[in-house]
């Protein structure tokens, strides 16, 4: 239980942004950035518009880095710059070379540790506690990069490739070709209704994923039909008695790692009539894939996709 807490409070933080309010800038298109935040030149000093809409200025080429969200440890591995990353939150443990990095604390950083580790750049998402302006009074750059969408994916990649001095525009690119390969394979397909389940600890309201999260992106971009959408929520609860309603064609199990499993799922009251249910379409889901906005978006879009595809 004290698992799937943790890992709920996570995927939390990811959808809402560490329950602080998107700021009024954030009404902009997601994959818009400023000329500064998409500049791929690898030199310093280097200026980029975090997700805050604040200008960071990175002096040097960042060799100290902490890494806070699990999403932004994946983009520095990816950007080739894991070798410079000293610590991570407890929850990165994408890639492998990630799991041996020092932690400084999950939901609620450890901000003495992070001093400790001398970093010359701090890479967060949005924390709302002052955790991060604690860290920036120690004369530490602090660059809130928070993607909470499909088109926040090639904007991280750009923002971060300019302030580590990384190929920002190359991942960039390929995150994009990726999405969009997906995106025609699925235009073909028949779309069908999913219900994403992210947490069922509470049986009464089970979380789910709706519109403002990247997780609502990715179902309808694999031709789902996401039956979480009218509820304009980015992290809803849905009773059982309205998921039966909705009769979902597909049930993405996002809390599988987590314990649940589909004969747990079969044997719920009332839902033997679920079309789901009935035609064995309850798939298990790799929660560190599926519920994370990070590089490796492509093959969550494209595992998705095969999902919706293979249902009868």
């Amino acid at each position: 239980m004290l698992l799937r807490s943790l890992a709920l409070l996570a995927l939390l933080a990811v959808l809402t942004g560490a329950c602080a309010p998107a700021p009024a800038s954030r009404s902009s298109p997601a994959g818009s950035a400023s000329p500064a935040a998409l500049s791929s030149s690898p030199s310093f000093p280097a200026t980029v518009t975090d997700f805050q809409g604040k200008a960071v200025t990175i002096p040097a080429r960042p060799v100290r880095i902490v890494s806070i969200g699990a999403s932004n440890t994946e983009y520095l591995f990816a950007l080739d710059a894991g070798d410079r990353v000293v610590g991570v939150d407890d929850f990165s443990d994408e890639p492998a070379a990630a799991k041996s990095k020092e932690k400084v604390g999950g939901v609620k950083p450890n901000i003495e540790k992070i001093v400790a580790l001398r970093p010359d750049l701090v890479v967060s998402l949005k924390i709302s506690d002052g955790s991060l302006e604690r860290i920036a009074a120690q004369n530490i750059t602090v660059l809130v990069v928070d993607p909470r969408s499909l088109a926040d994916a090639t904007r991280t990649a750009e923002v971060l490739g300019t302030a580590v001095g990384g190929d920002g525009k190359g991942l960039a690119r390929r995150i994009q070709d990726g999405i969009d390969a997906v995106r025609t394979k699925a235009a073909s397909v028949t779309k069908k209704r999913v219900f994403h389940e992210v947490d069922a600890s509470d049986p009464t309201k089970l979380f789910s994923a709706g519109p403002g999260s990247f997780v609502h992106d990715l179902i309808e971009l694999a031709g789902g039909i996401n039956i979480a959408a009218a509820t304009g929520s980015p992290f809803p609860q849905l009773s059982p008695e309205e998921i039966i309603r909705q009769d979902p064609e597909v049930i993405v199990l996002g809390d599988a790692g987590y314990g649940t499993t589909v004969e747990q799922v079969q044997s719920r009251p009332g839902w033997s009539s679920i079309t789901a249910v009935r035609t064995k379409r309850i798939v298990p889901a790799d929660p560190s894939l599926m519920h994370r906005p990070g590089p490796r978006l492509p093959e969550a879009a494209d595992t998705y996709f095969r999902i919706i595809r293979e249902t009868p």
